[in-house]
């Protein structure tokens, strides 16, 4: 699946504004699906192309880490600023803001790849069993970029057929409306979608139910939301908690029985593009105190997202073995013999009076490739996980702990603590302690830095309440905030007028 991935990948580049530097003369973009998507090898590479596409929500770029994890309970910016609209709410937080417009613009380039897919394969002559696959697949992609669409702001339009050239018409529908496009493109990749397939990364049965379930909670369909859940967990053929959390996202380890779906990169950096970047956003500012330099084993230090100390404060180190999955202070030693601190030698611990810099706020590591020639590459290797286990037994808690089913709730929410606890310790609760709150922490803890918090917050009700208690410099949030501004581009470039949301 990956290597196929790599060869295809170039359709997307065609569609990017790199083209020029390639094959210019035929541009994807422009490609005309009738005579384009004429035979299965051209709509295979369509499929292909789709897939390449979701790395640019998933690993490419930062924009959409800072709309789903800053100025949450749980995350604010590092040291480096960028996106600090988004997480102290200022005015700067507006229609022109480039994140919405990144995430506007890739998210609509793929559903258009995908609508293409989905008109010009019937009128291919093909094996029907490899039709439905491939029209389950362009679906289930053209679902998850309008689940992101729609969270993220609200009325959206709905195209579902492919365009070739410039559109000067934008209609927003209701959101009800683009959930059930979403709900009907999910059922139709359910019934069309094998359990498994030979190659890592390709869309399987059990990805579509955990997204299934995840829009029926925000649906508050919450008999649907556990059914899906459920049958995702009761799949042990193919899915399983890892016995040790941190192994998870080891980059040795990126074939396992807990991810449901991740998107494939790949070493060659032809075909992998900019590859992903998510390793270097996590990092801490370490190399700015005398006697560090950068090491590859500690990250180049971009220095973009640190965790709040609610967030920290939901760990006991002694108990909770997700701490492991955190670097802090005692990781590092003096490495840089050119400019060592008076009295210190190389390989020494830190000086204690440096434990509370902010240069050494907690680094999460769940992104951490070591893969990379030198701590100064970019393009990072790691696969990114989109969809993993642990989320689907959370989300089964949550959804039968709402219709009022607190003991089978608890125990799904309890073997996500069995697996956390380190040995001798009981993490486990009982079913009257469940709660809302308990949840969403327990998903702080589970899920951080997997661009879930937002959405979380938004879905549960929770999020002014939360932001103002518990982010480090959220407290102007406004309830307008909760649905993102459309991108003033495409409220500029439409001939008719497009309603922008309150409050922006």
């Amino acid at each position: 699946m990956k290597r196929k991935i790599q060869i295809f990948a170039l359709l997307t580049v065609f569609c990017s504004q790199a083209c020029q530097q390639f094959l210019t003369e035929e541009p994807a973009s422009v490609l005309n699906p009738v005579t384009y998507y004429v035979d299965e090898a051209a709509l295979n590479s369509g499929v292909y192309a789709a897939y390449a596409n979701l790395r640019a929500i998933y690993g490419q770029d930062e924009s959409p880490f800072r709309l789903t994890i800053l100025g949450t309970d749980l995350f604010t910016n590092g040291k480096n600023q960028s996106g600090l609209p988004f997480d102290n709410y200022s005015p700067d937080l507006n229609s022109f803001a480039p994140e919405v417009g990144y995430l506007w613009n890739n998210c609509y380039k793929t559903i258009n790849l995908c609508n293409t897919i989905t008109v010009s394969a019937p009128e291919v002559s093909m094996n029907e069993v490899t039709r439905a696959r491939v029209m389950a697949e362009a679906r289930f992609i053209r679902a998850l970029c309008y689940f992101w669409l729609v969270q993220s702001f609200g009325d959206i339009p709905l195209p579902l057929q492919p365009t070739a050239g410039v559109q000067r018409e934008v209609a927003r529908v209701s959101g009800e409306e683009v959930y059930e496009v979403i709900l009907e493109d999910l059922r139709y990749a359910e019934a069309n979608l094998e359990s498994t397939y030979p190659q890592w990364g390709r869309i399987r049965k059990g990805a579509v139910q955990h997204l299934l379930s995840k829009v029926h909670l925000v649906r508050e369909d919450w008999s649907a939301a556990a059914n899906y859940a459920k049958q995702v967990i009761a799949d042990e053929a193919n899915y399983a908690l890892l016995s040790d959390f941190s192994q998870v996202f080891h980059y040795e380890n990126q074939e396992n029985k807990e991810i449901i779906f991740s998107i494939q990169y790949e070493y060659d950096p032809i075909n992998s593009g900019s590859g992903n970047l998510t390793h270097v956003y996590f990092t801490n500012s370490y190399s700015d105190i005398p006697g560090l330099m950068r090491a590859l084993q500690w990250g180049r230090p971009f220095t973009r997202y640190a965790p709040t100390p609610y967030l920290m404060g939901l760990f006991d180190d002694e108990k909770d073995a997700r701490t492991d999955i955190w670097r802090t202070f005692d990781d590092y030693y003096y490495n840089d013999p050119n400019n060592l601190p008076p009295g210190k030698n190389l390989g020494d611990p830190l000086d204690p009076s440096l434990r509370e810099r902010p240069e050494f706020h907690p680094a999460l590591i769940k992104y951490w490739d070591p893969t990379r020639p030198t701590v100064n590459e970019l393009r990072g290797n790691k696969d990114f996980i989109v969809f993993r286990l642990a989320e689907t037994y959370l989300i089964a808690a949550e959804a039968l702990m709402m219709q009022g089913d607190r003991v089978e709730a608890t125990w799904f929410f309890n073997e996500v603590r069995r697996r956390a606890q380190r040995p001798g310790y009981d993490l486990t609760i009982s079913a009257d302690e469940l709660s809302v709150d308990l949840i969403l922490d327990e998903r702080g803890r589970e899920l951080a830095g997997e661009m879930h918090r937002w959405f979380d917050l938004i879905r549960s009700g929770k999020a002014l309440e939360r932001i103002k208690a518990h982010s480090a410099r959220g407290q102007s949030i406004q309830s307008f905030h909760l649905l993102r501004p459309i991108p003033q581009a495409e409220i500029d470039r439409a001939n008719n007028e497009v309603a922008q949301n309150i409050g922006y």
